[in-house]
């Protein structure tokens, strides 16, 4: 079949030159049937091929049923197992004796996938509305204070009327990141989203039914309900109808995650990316030709108001303790003490820390690991136990984590040492003052004494400050009475006791003067 250049100048060389078909076959190289067909031809409409019928296939014709039964079979089968053109044609020629050539079925099988491919579905454009959000969670890479390689999840909210787009970054995609990450989003940009567009995430979505229609998990309700946005769900499988969200994910990624971050602290790093986002938005929209920033100012005045009282994210559990003394929460284990061995505590379960609870007390704040199999412990609230069982100490799995000077002193004491220096230790933690255990002992060492009395006292002199009152200033126009007492007799008392107790007022090693019992008035 010819071109149409070709065709009009056979037209052009009969009609206006003049010449005969065979001098134009001549000229043209091309067949005199050819030549005649196209200056004969009247009708220039575009031809329109029929569909694909069996008569078009003389020899194929019986055998295309079965061809067709394999390739729907297919549609079930992994993509990898499914038919060849050539494993079709050998199929042909052993199975049902087919004689016809190769060139034959290719054709056919090309135009029945290229026919079946019009019929697949297609993508349809969305209306984008004003103040409706899509989210999605993205991996990412980063490196925490230890220099250690982590594995990130990046939560977007994306509006994709304005292309406006906020994100925070969290150790995990669970339902207190998430909603974490929402709430600060929402609390930054002053306004709620009328509605949200995310997929069947767990931690939102409990049940997948017929259709639209979800069961929701109890806290991601509470949220919606708090926050009155409306919340709709993508079909399974079906990234595409949140296509602004995933899009945003990589575009983020590849601009605010690169180089790869190195995070100590999430709640400062996510800080900084509001920033960075909201200076994002001085680029021109792809489609409207305004600013990012202009578009969302048009959006915003359309947010709903955030609501009067704050949201505290956290899921509530209660947990029961182990024969160790450790709760487990998710994929770590948290320390709380032995001695509550099969005790019932309850925990308020945040994204980055857990508060654990006994009879509505405080026991103990944990920072939240997402470590598998991690212990978290702090070994002051072992030291109960440890005073009773002193020879366990240095075998313990956080005795690393005891102050160095004292894990020294615990391992070359006795283990009757050992015990009374655990219950000095203990004193000091309970009182509170953690900062000061080295510092106590160091200076029993420094005064050659490190029994449990010298460690204590020591701990006392540099906890217990002595104060001194100022003196009573009276005004100059208070009365006085003229009394004037003779106190004499009260030092005498203080000299006596100072004699009778031989001087044992004073601390043992210390160089300072013993002071007077503190009986009587005359005394400093």
């Amino acid at each position: 079949m010819l071109d149409m250049t070709h065709v009009e100048y056979i037209k052009n060389l009969y009609e206006k030159e003049g010449l005969s078909l065979r001098e134009i076959a001549r000229r043209t190289q091309h067949d005199f049937r050819t030549v005649q067909k196209y200056e004969q031809r009247g009708d220039w409409n575009p031809v329109v091929k029929p569909k694909m019928a069996e008569e078009d296939y003389p020899v194929l014709g019986p055998y295309i049923p079965v061809i067709n039964g394999w390739l729907e079979e297919d549609e079930k089968e992994p993509r990898k197992q499914r038919h060849t053109i050539k494993r079709i044609f050998t199929r042909l020629q052993k199975e049902h004796e087919f004689r016809g050539s190769y060139c034959t079925v290719k054709r056919y099988v090309n135009r029945k996938r290229m026919q079946d491919k019009k019929h697949q579905e297609g993508y349809l454009p969305i209306a984008q509305p004003p103040a409706h959000a899509q989210t999605d969670f993205g991996l990412f890479k980063y490196y925490d204070g230890a220099g250690e390689e982590q594995k990130g999840h990046a939560l977007i909210l994306s509006f994709p009327y304005s292309n406006a787009a906020w994100m925070q970054v969290f150790p995990s995609e669970n339902q207190e990141c998430l909603l974490t990450g929402l709430k600060r989003i929402f609390n930054h940009i002053g306004g709620v989203p009328l509605l949200l567009r995310c997929d069947n995430m767990t931690t939102a979505v409990v049940q997948v039914l017929s259709g639209a229609e979800r069961v929701l998990s109890e806290g991601f309700i509470r949220f919606m309900l708090h926050y009155r946005f409306e919340a709709v769900f993508c079909n399974p499988a079906k990234g595409n109808e949140k296509g602004n969200a995933e899009n945003k994910v990589g575009y983020t990624r590849r601009n605010m995650l690169v180089p790869v971050p190195v995070i100590v602290d999430f709640d400062e790093y996510n800080a900084e990316l509001l920033v960075l986002c909201d200076n994002d938005r001085g680029r021109t929209h792809y489609r409207h030709g305004k600013t990012i920033s202009e578009l969302w100012e048009e959006e915003k005045k359309l947010l709903l108001v955030l609501p009067e009282y704050e949201y505290d994210v956290f899921r509530y559990e209660s947990l029961k303790v182990g024969k160790t003394g450790y709760i487990s929460v998710d994929p770590a284990k948290y320390g709380l003490s032995p001695e509550m061995n099969g005790q019932i505590v309850q925990a308020k379960i945040y994204f980055d820390k857990i508060e654990v609870y006994s009879d509505n007390c405080l026991l103990k704040t944990f920072a939240r690991s997402y470590k598998k199999n991690d212990e978290v412990h702090d070994w002051r609230t072992y030291l109960p136990v440890l005073s009773k069982k002193p020879g366990a100490v240095p075998h313990t799995r956080f005795f690393g984590q005891m102050p160095k000077l004292w894990q020294e002193h615990l391992k070359t004491a006795s283990n009757r040492e050992r015990k009374s220096a655990l219950t000095v230790l203990m004193e000091i933690v309970q009182d509170g003052n953690d900062a000061l255990c080295d510092e106590a002992l160091e200076l029993a060492l420094d005064s050659g004494r490190t029994d449990a009395d010298s460690i204590r006292q020591c701990y006392y002199l540099i906890s217990r400050l002595e104060s001194h009152p100022r003196p009573l200033q009276l005004p100059g126009d208070t009365p006085l009475n003229g009394f004037d007492p003779d106190l004499s007799v009260y030092d005498m008392i203080c000299l006596t006791c100072n004699d009778e107790s031989g001087g044992k007022n004073g601390w043992p090693g210390a160089t300072r003067p013993a002071r007077p019992c503190g009986r009587g008035g005359g005394g400093q």
